[in-house]
């Protein structure tokens, strides 16, 4: 990491010691045993300068949350997801003991090729750890090891690097740290939440037919494992009735419609691996005027504004939330730990609860309440105004301007004419 630079006072004390030894020992020709002890005495200033110098210099290599400058590099997401924990990251870092000055936030930005150029800044202006929002997952590697080339260390969050690339921060004992969730966490909770279903008085088999009938929207192998573990688990069969990997919402919409036409009430459950995978499927379960939480369950994963709204009016039976205020607390302790070399985690699991009825409206008013503020802070200034894609919007405006100077001049020249 970079030094915090002090003054070295105590190196001077301690050589100045051992000069002014030096000078009373040689001044003049001394017996044998003043000699001896001038040398003694000498050692002695030495070995005192040595240990002066070591301390100084612990001192100096020293960083604490207290003088630790610390860069901020968010990717923009279309969810806002960034966005929030970027706001909430910033509050959490200064009670866990960061100073408010020494954060260096950066505006959050959709190109990768600015991102490393916000981190080359952060680290040259002396940044000993980096908060990373990477915008490709595939740039963690990259970033790592830019990091790493100055010393610093780097806390990734809302981006996935493979098993890899965090096996190679153990193996190669860089400094950096990973925190989010697996698909599997995500799905562990999608489960729970069958299983709370399963303790209700309609349970999860609607037409008791000693079947579970399922359609599964994403998820691939793994939610048919989950799945079917978790439907045994609570003394029933699990009946795939359709699965789809698509991620297109009208072809989604579609597909349940089929399915739910196709296989009546014993259609009983939807599972998707995704939000909009969710919303989708449940625009097909309404148009075929079946009744979430009667006769047919639909879980996703992941909410904003609109899964709460849809769970609130019985849309949707529920859904998975990765609370970014936790997400904070979770990411100001691994950048204290990091920073005071504690930390021995290369990866930490996000919080991770589930959206039902119970709470969906609390989770809403939460996400209006933090998107409100972040868009109160955004309209004072920000990226938007600095980013080069914006150079090309303003060559393709002026085009524009000068394609309707022409047709103006043209239709001036006609109306002219026409005139004559």
């Amino acid at each position: 990491m970079y030094r915090v630079k002090n003054n070295r006072c105590k190196y001077l004390a301690a050589l100045l010691l051992a000069l002014v030894v030096l000078m009373a020992g040689c001044g003049r020709t001394a017996s044998a045993p003043a000699a001896e002890q001038a040398s003694e005495d000498m050692t002695e200033a030495a070995q005192a300068a040595d240990t002066a110098a070591e301390a100084a210099a612990e001192e100096e290599e020293k960083i604490t949350p207290e003088n630790a400058l610390v860069g901020l590099c968010f990717a923009r997401s279309e969810t806002g997801d960034n966005e929030y924990l970027y706001h909430a990251l910033q509050d959490e870092l200064v009670l866990h003991g960061f100073t408010a000055a020494n954060i260096v936030a950066k505006d959050l930005t959709g190109r990768d090729e600015r991102q490393q150029e916000e981190i080359d800044e952060c680290l040259a202006q002396g940044c000993s750890l980096m908060i990373v929002a990477a915008v490709d997952d595939g740039d963690i590697p990259e970033i790592t090891d830019k990091v790493a080339s100055a010393e610093a260390g780097v806390v990734f969050v809302n981006c996935t690097p493979d098993s890899e690339e965090i096996l190679r921060w153990s193996e190669q004992d860089l400094n950096a740290v990973w925190i989010g969730s697996t698909y599997d966490q995500q799905l562990a909770i999608q489960m729970n939440l069958l299983y709370d279903y399963s303790g209700t008085d309609r349970g999860l088999d609607f037409n008791e037919d000693g079947h579970v009938g399922a359609l599964l929207i994403g998820g691939g192998e793994e939610a048919r494992r989950a799945l079917e573990e978790t439907v045994r688990d609570l003394g029933s069969e699990l009946q795939i009735l359709g699965e789809t990997e698509s991620s297109d919402p009208e072809e989604i919409s579609a597909y349940t419609q089929e399915i739910l036409n196709t296989h009546k009430k014993e259609a009983e459950l939807v599972l998707c691996s995704s939000e909009s995978n969710a919303l989708a499927a449940s625009d097909g379960v309404q148009l075929r005027h079946r009744l979430v939480g009667r006769d047919i369950l639909v879980i996703g994963l992941g909410t904003h504004e609109d899964t709460c709204t849809a769970i609130i009016n019985k849309l949707m039976s529920g859904s998975t939330f990765v609370d970014f205020y936790e997400q904070a607390k979770l990411t100001a302790v691994a950048a204290k730990d990091v920073v005071e070399g504690n930390q021995a985690q290369k990866t930490i699991a996000d919080v991770i609860f589930k959206v039902t009825e119970d709470n969906a409206q609390e989770v809403l008013d939460q996400l209006w309440k933090t998107r409100s503020e972040t868009a109160g802070e955004e309209s004072t200034g920000g990226e938007e105004a600095a980013e080069p894609e914006e150079d090309a919007d303003d060559g393709e405006n002026a085009d524009t301007a000068e394609e309707a100077d022409s047709e103006e001049d043209t239709d001036s020249g006609e109306e002219t004419d026409s005139e004559e």
